[in-house]
């Protein structure tokens, strides 16, 4: 069994986000989702993917709205 790669092209990226490619271009210019680059190549990796859907997600919102 082939483990998933840690660091994804912007595209695949996007695909795990359900958005365009120009909207993770704009994350990751503004900071809002950290890359690394590597050459020319524009990856990023899974956890931060991770991390911003959880910093995103109504859960994590409703219990900072509590804190």
């Amino acid at each position: 069994m082939e483990e998933p790669s840690l660091l994804l092209d912007r595209g695949p990226a996007a695909h795990q986000l359900s958005i365009s490619v120009r909207k993770l271009d704009l994350m990751i210019a503004s900071g809002e989702i950290p890359a690394i680059r590597v050459g020319r190549r524009v990856l990023v990796s899974r956890a931060a993917l991770e991390t911003f859907v959880l910093k995103a997600s109504p859960v994590s919102q409703e219990n900072a709205l509590r804190d």
